[in-house]
């Protein structure tokens, strides 16, 4: 028998939740409706699709391990020179490559809780202490708290905006303000994955610090509104130097060849992605509103799902959600977050959840 490291033999593995197929298979439902995912419902744009049936003759050969095209094409699109831009399989590979960077036994890392259900893996795999700060009284990362629980020790913070599952979010200000105030020898790594679908009015992302600052990083991926999950392609924005020591810890050819060209290819049709933050824009007014509508408590969201508190009940709830073809992911035993989809696949959420809401009372 392999001798595991304890610790990550303790580990509970990261839950990606049922697929379509297998809900389908599990109750014989055909029309699955997938909500627990965060994923953009829509397929990608039709030029990237023919992008990678072009590029798919060229899979024999290795992917260009420093992605070239591709950081000069998002270079334009971010405001940095391409030697700030580091590329990874999605942006939770580059969260999970950076604390195997930072980590190591006698360090910590802090980040809030509930959020991204990566970082206690990370700190594990990095043989690091996890230091969870609990989120205010607004489902909210409470940024005086998270300073005050670094330590000497602490090499890596993390800091979701929007916070995964709450879609809470923090203004640039605010988040200037704390790193002003983290030691210089911690990174801030401030992820960004949902940072596309923020409509807040004060809403820049936090590239810009990265600039000026060697020990703050920005993590964004082309998983969530590029609608490129599958390619698993996302990035890192930070300092040459940070990102040079950073990658030092990554295995080479991580972007594959397709994933390259398909972001590549979506980059130019920005227009295309506001219509997809409008529709979900649309898709979250009508969530929100059918939960307030019924008294149920959720947070407002700066994100593509809505954290919401179905009580008690919450694992029944959505186990008979399941069984009639609707997924959406439960986070605790009174909260879930449901992910925005299209419009007829949030109008048959709230329909299935009246259903079952329904059928649950009357059973009381």
């Amino acid at each position: 028998m392999a001798r595991i490291r304890p610790e990550i033999d303790s580990l509970t593995p990261y839950e990606g939740g049922a697929t379509i197929d297998e809900i389908a298979r599990r109750y014989g439902v055909e029309d699955i409706v997938k909500l627990g995912a965060n994923e953009n419902p829509l397929p990608p744009f039709p030029e990237v699709q023919e992008a990678l049936v072009a590029a798919a003759a060229g899979i024999n050969r290795y992917p260009d391990h420093g992605a070239v095209r591709l950081a000069e094409s998002l270079a334009d699109t971010v405001g940095v020179a391409p030697d700030h831009l580091w590329f990874g399989a999605g942006s939770s590979e580059l969260l999970t490559t950076t604390a195997i960077a930072l980590g190591g036994r006698g360090r910590s890392c802090v980040y809030p809780w509930p959020s991204f259900s990566m970082y206690p893996i990370n700190s594990t795999l990095a043989n690091a202490e996890s230091v969870t700060v609990p989120l205010d009284e607004t489902h909210g990362v409470d940024l005086d708290a998270l300073l005050a629980a670094i330590r000497d020790d602490t090499t890596l913070v993390y800091l979701c905006n929007p916070n995964n599952p709450t879609g809470t979010y923090l203004p640039l200000s605010e988040i200037q303000a704390f790193v002003d105030q983290v030691p210089d020898g911690t990174l801030v790594v401030v992820d960004e994955a949902y940072g596309e679908y923020v409509a807040a009015e004060d809403r820049p992302s936090a590239i810009p610090l990265t600039v000026e600052r060697p020990n703050v990083t920005v993590a964004r991926t082309f998983s969530k509104i590029y609608g490129l999950a599958g390619l698993r392609i996302g990035y890192m924005v930070g300092r040459p130097e940070t990102l040079r020591s950073l990658r030092k810890a990554q295995i080479p050819y991580v972007v594959n060849s397709l994933g390259q060209v398909a972001a590549t290819t979506a980059l130019r049709f920005p227009e295309r992605v506001r219509e997809r933050f409008d529709m979900n824009r649309a898709g979250v007014a009508y969530v929100e509103a059918a939960f307030g509508e019924r008294g149920i408590e959720f947070a407002h969201t700066q994100a593509n799902y809505v954290w919401t508190r179905l009580g008690p009940g919450t694992r029944p709830i959505i186990q008979a959600l399941l069984e009639r073809g609707t997924i959406i992911r439960p986070v605790s035993d009174e909260w879930a977050r449901v992910s925005i989809g299209t419009p007829r696949e949030n109008r048959r959420f709230v329909a299935d959840l009246d259903a079952v809401l329904a059928t649950s009372e009357a059973c009381r």
